[in-house]
Formats: structure tokens, C-alpha cells, sequence
């Protein structure tokens, strides 16, 4: 095995600008083909240390290749990284990955990330890059994000694995496995303390179940399948009929969603004009029961 040591601050001169073999798709990088490195390694491993002789992070590869040109491209890597008490924050694997003159690694294509705290991450990147000095991971360029049921389609990231929570930037769209589709921006995923928390602040568009809804936000609890649409609430259904409130509550369950609300309700069809103070919608029954004080009319 071929092992380097080398501390925080050191000039990698062996490492230069970006590799021409690294790819997005899950297809395994044939070595036989790479031949302009200057430079292979089998079984490649290397240590960092800071200033205190305290591990920083421990990268190890199944090949490592080093070119001229073009920065250095390792085959299977694994990257731990340890905080100041010598504890792993988490463990990232790819199929390959490059170092950066700058000492960052990059990744592109499937990336797995197990964090020290228990939680895993599952994400296809365009480009994913690791800062080794801040312990943070950032991106530029779209990322799938992929939970256990569900599919995040995002502009960029950025993530603090220690906090276990990620920025997801940009426009998003979060493709839920029970057929939803939900499209907002700059989405914010919290994961600490065993929960699954998904959350934004923007103009949110919830499709599902035959109706388009308009929120001002949206709040997800994606264990206990409770979805929060906040602010002003506008559903448009497919035969015309709106309904205007604010703060719905969604609960998605056996292939069914109840929309709930104890706002004021604004029923409009082509038939009927009515308010009332709540609203419990059972969208796979049809039925739609307006509640305290309900006023209409009809024609």
C-alpha cells in the first residue's frame, strides 16, 4: 500500500487542473484506457494532519493517477473526515474523484455520504465539491437528492454534514414516490435529532390527486407524512372550482391525502359560492365537508 502524510498548508505539487476522464454517469472508469499520467498508484492512502498534529481527514483509493495537466484522478475513493475530538464527522464514497490545486476534492456522479451521527445521504452530482479545511460540502451545479421516498432535484447545495442538515439551492422540485410533485425554491433538509424535516420559505406549487395548489411556504414531515402549505392557500381543481384559506395541512397516507384547514374557506364552482370557517377535503372520496359558520350561495 502506498501511503503519504502531509499537513494543512503544504503546496500539493502534484496535483493540477481538471481531469478529462472524470464523468456523471454510474459506469466504472476503465484504467486500461487513462495513459497520459505521469504518476500511478495502487492501493493509494493518504493522511492529513492541522497545525496540532490532530487527524484531519483520511483518503483512501483503489488507483490513483496522476497527470501533468490535469488534476489527479482517484478510482473508488473514501474519504473520512475527523473533527478536533478525533471523531469521524462522516465518510464520503464515489466512484471517482479529483483533487483540486486548492486541496478541495471534487466528485461527480453517485455520491454517498454516512455521517458520524447515523444519518446517510444519497445524492447524483454534476459536481460535488469536499472543502477538507472547513469539513463542508458545496456545489454550483445540479444535484439529485435522493431520500427514501422521494427524488430532490436542486440547482446547488451546501451542507454542513456535522449538523446533518442541507441547503438545497435554487429552484427545487421534490418528486414524491406516492405521485406528488412539489415545486419551490431554496429548500432546507434537517435531519438531526432523528427527524426528517423539509423546509422553504418561497412561492411553493403542491401537484397532486387531480389539484394544483398555490402556497406562500411549505413545512414537510416526511416520517409521519404531514405537509404544511403556508401562508395564502389558493387549490384549483380540474372541473374550475377554486378554493381560496391559508395554513393547509396535508396528510398523506395508504395512497390518500386529507386536506385540512381551520381557516377561513373560500368555495367557488360554477354552482355554488361559499364561505365557512374549516375544511376537511378527503381527495380520495371526493368529498369536501366546510365547517363552522357556513354561509353560500347557490345558483
Amino acid at each position: 500500500m502506498a501511503f503519504i502524510i502531509a499537513p494543512i498548508g503544504v503546496v500539493w505539487i502534484f496535483i493540477t487542473l481538471v481531469s478529462a476522464v472524470f464523468t456523471t454517469d454510474e459506469k466504472a472508469v476503465d484504467t486500461d484506457e487513462i495513459t497520459n499520467y505521469i504518476e500511478k498508484i495502487d492501493n493509494f492512502a493518504l493522511q492529513e494532519f492541522n497545525d496540532k498534529r490532530q487527524l484531519v481527514y483520511f483518503v483512501e483509493a483503489k488507483k490513483y493517477f496522476n497527470f501533468k495537466q490535469e488534476p489527479a484522478l482517484l478510482i473508488d475513493p473514501k474519504i473520512a473526515v475527523y473533527n478536533e475530538k478525533g471523531e469521524k464527522v462522516y465518510i464520503l464514497t464515489s466512484k471517482r474523484a479529483n483533487y483540486l490545486d486548492n486541496g478541495e476534492l471534487k466528485f461527480k456522479g453517485k455520491v454517498d455520504i454516512n455521517a458520524g451521527t447515523g444519518v446517510a445521504y444519497k445524492m447524483n452530482a454534476k459536481e460535488l465539491l469536499v472543502n477538507t479545511k472547513t469539513n463542508d460540502l458545496t456545489s454550483q451545479k445540479e444535484i439529485i437528492y435522493l431520500d427514501e421516498h422521494a427524488t430532490v432535484v436542486a440547482q446547488g447545495m451546501s451542507m454542513k454534514a456535522v449538523e446533518d442538515k442541507i441547503q438545497l439551492i435554487g429552484e427545487i422540485s421534490i418528486n414524491q414516490d406516492s405521485g406528488q410533485t412539489i415545486l419551490t425554491r431554496d429548500l432546507s433538509i434537517d435531519q438531526s435529532n432523528s427527524q426528517k424535516h423539509y423546509y422553504a420559505k418561497s412561492n411553493t406549487t403542491y401537484l397532486a390527486s387531480g389539484n394544483k395548489i398555490y402556497a406562500q411556504g411549505i413545512d414537510m414531515n416526511m416520517r409521519k407524512g404531514l405537509v404544511s402549505l403556508l401562508g395564502k392557500v389558493k387549490i384549483l381543481q380540474k372541473s374550475g372550482t377554486t378554493i381560496d384559506t391559508k395554513a393547509l395541512i396535508i396528510k398523506q397516507s395508504n395512497n390518500n391525502e386529507i386536506y385540512q384547514t381551520k381557516e377561513k374557506v373560500h368555495y367557488q364552482s360554477k354552482v355554488a359560492n361559499i364561505y365557512a370557517m374549516g375544511m376537511r377535503y378527503d381527495t380520495k372520496a371526493q368529498t369536501i365537508k366546510l365547517t363552522g359558520g357556513v354561509m353560500g350561495r347557490y345558483e
